[in-house]
């Protein structure tokens, strides 16, 4: 399907395809390799790199005002995806004022250079170890009278950034470096003969045009970008913003526990989408001051809270907020589940939870168990008997398939033979478009609801980590319920500490916000997903919290 409804609004071909028939008109060199049917519909073969190179040159011409040569053995950049990437680094930089940007590898082509600086006029260092690709970047620039804005250097060195910006004397400080790394580590996994795409996943629509020199890198696209964030914790805000585009979305998990790692606090991932093609973007920044935006592709995941009414005489407790959050807490807590304060009010309460492991699943076999642990043989022989029900161990896990009231109060999905909760159609076509290199896979995440996760199971880089710091936030005595829409006000710092003393784990299995707030005579409790390994795992949560309320 065509991922272009997630193109950056901005992009100038989200909305309006170019019209092959106007540019074979109006260019001879790009009319000599269309096909026309009887209609008069003209038709482009995106598999002949002769075909893909007049496109990309009639377009630069005709829409930008560019004159670019591009070699016949040398990458020809596509367009879209080229216009989302710069569009994406407008959002975290802006485009007031003068900018200074890096360009890590910039081809013959120079092509982030030209259109950055023919758009917004930023200037920039591009950066180059091909000596062909060296001479064509420098005739591109000069053929469009941009090298009072661009300039183009040797970055033939050990180093990816540190030596090129040493060396550069025309700015101090940079507003953002930009990089398209090669993506294969060798000959082999650039040819498909390793390769972790999936078998059904159909072959790529267009021909590759990328010389070896240009594609393949020791280490591949996660070695490359590893060193960049390497020599970024030395040069630090001598760059305000890190970022890099990445070819396979399995890329994304090492190089985030990279920065991690490196205690690389602020860093953020987003989506290139543009006809049948995704690709991933990685950002990362040690100015405080940087925030970075949110890709319309995600923003599609965004799901209501699970919505639950409260009965009266729930918990054994006053039905009040503030007590039944204090009855939920202590339950909680007892299984092991971090519990962080946020935002309070008289008729309102937030708090964030965050789990390790799953601890809320099987609590009845867990006791049983123990109970046979201290009684020995007797207990024993009656479980083999048979005498002890078994029928309530997974409560937890078949409830969750018979919740009523879910995400948003609407109806659940209904489950398959297997026990896999159904997708939508839309969720069908994304899964296909996603890459299949994803570091959790997909059976993990989509295991029946009568067989809970087992987190000991999960291996550790495929937990979740924090993201970002967030200032601590007093509470609040207004009578007032908080708005919904502050949520990240509301879950307070990420570095808060819980009545136990305790500081939230760094990684984590699930993390929600679970609000308990007065409407009218009744009290609702909601759990909102943040991050983790699965919605399942919130939803069973849910089902155990409401079991103890019931």
């Amino acid at each position: 399907m065509s991922l272009n409804k997630y193109m950056h609004p901005k992009n100038r071909y989200k909305n309006a395809k170019p019209s092959f028939l106007q540019l074979a008109l109006k260019y001879p060199d790009f009319r000599a390799l269309t096909t026309q049917d009887e209609s008069g519909k003209v038709f482009l073969d995106f598999k002949n790199a002769d075909a893909l190179r007049a496109l990309t040159r009639c377009l630069l011409k005709e829409d930008f005002d560019l004159t670019v040569e591009l070699p016949t053995d040398r990458l020809v950049p596509t367009l879209p995806l080229r216009l989302n990437y710069i569009h994406w680094i407008e959002d975290i930089v802006g485009t007031d004022g003068k900018k200074w940007g890096m360009d890590i590898g910039t081809g013959a082509s120079c092509i982030y250079p030209l259109l950055a600086s023919k758009m917004n006029q930023w200037s920039f260092l591009a950066t180059e170890t091909d000596a062909e690709n060296i001479f064509h970047a420098k005739k591109n620039v000069e053929n469009n009278n941009l090298s009072h804005l661009i300039y183009v250097k040797n970055g033939a060195d050990e180093s990816i950034l540190t030596s090129s910006l040493q060396a550069f004397t025309e700015t101090k400080v940079f507003d953002f470096c930009m990089c398209n790394p090669p993506f294969f580590a060798d000959h082999m996994e650039a040819q498909g003969l390793v390769t972790t795409r999936s078998d059904d996943r159909p072959d790529a629509g267009s021909v590759s045009t990328a010389s070896p020199q240009e594609c393949i890198v020791a280490g591949g696209e996660v070695g490359f970008v590893r060193q960049m964030i390497e020599e970024s914790t030395v040069l630090r805000e001598k760059v305000r913003v890190y970022t890099s585009m990445l070819g396979k979305k399995s890329s994304l998990a090492q190089l985030k526990e990279e920065l991690r790692h490196q205690k690389v606090a602020k860093f953020s991932t987003t989506e290139f989408c543009q006809g049948k093609t995704m690709r991933w973007g990685i950002a990362w920044t040690f100015d405080p001051t940087v925030t970075f935006p949110r890709s319309q592709f995600e923003a599609r995941k965004t799901k209501p809270p699970i919505l639950y009414v409260i009965p009266k005489g729930s918990g054994s407790v006053e039905y009040k907020v503030h007590d039944l959050a204090r009855h939920l807490r202590n339950i909680l807590e007892s299984i092991k589940v971090h519990c962080y304060q946020g935002k309070q009010a008289k008729a309102y309460t937030s708090i964030t939870l965050t789990a390790t492991e799953n601890t809320w699943c099987h609590q009845r076999r867990l006791r049983r168990q123990k109970q046979l642990k201290n009684s020995g043989p007797a207990l024993e022989s009656q479980l083999q008997a048979g005498k002890c029900s078994e029928g309530e161990d997974d409560k937890i896990s078949n409830d969750t398939q018979q919740i009523s009231t879910t995400e948003g109060g609407e109806p659940s999905k209904k489950n398959d033979k297997n026990g896999v909760t159904a997708k939508s159609s839309e969720e069908e076509e994304m899964s296909s478009a996603e890459s299949s290199d994803s570091p959790v896979k997909n059976s993990s995440l989509k295991r029946s609801l009568n067989d809970p996760l087992d987190v000991k199971g999960i291996d550790s880089k495929r937990f979740c980590t924090e993201i970002s710091k967030e200032s601590n936030e007093s509470k609040d005595s207004s009578e007032k319920p908080a708005p919904e829409n502050e949520k990240e006000k509301e879950l307070g710092s990420q570095n808060g500490i819980n009545k136990s003393g305790e500081k939230p784990p760094k990684e984590y299995i699930l993390k929600c916000v679970m609000r308990l707030k007065r409407s009218g005579e009744n009290i609702n409790l909601e759990l909102e997903w943040l991050d983790g390994t699965s919605r399942e795992l919130m939803h069973q949560v849910f089902t155990f919290l409401k079991n103890k309320l019931a």
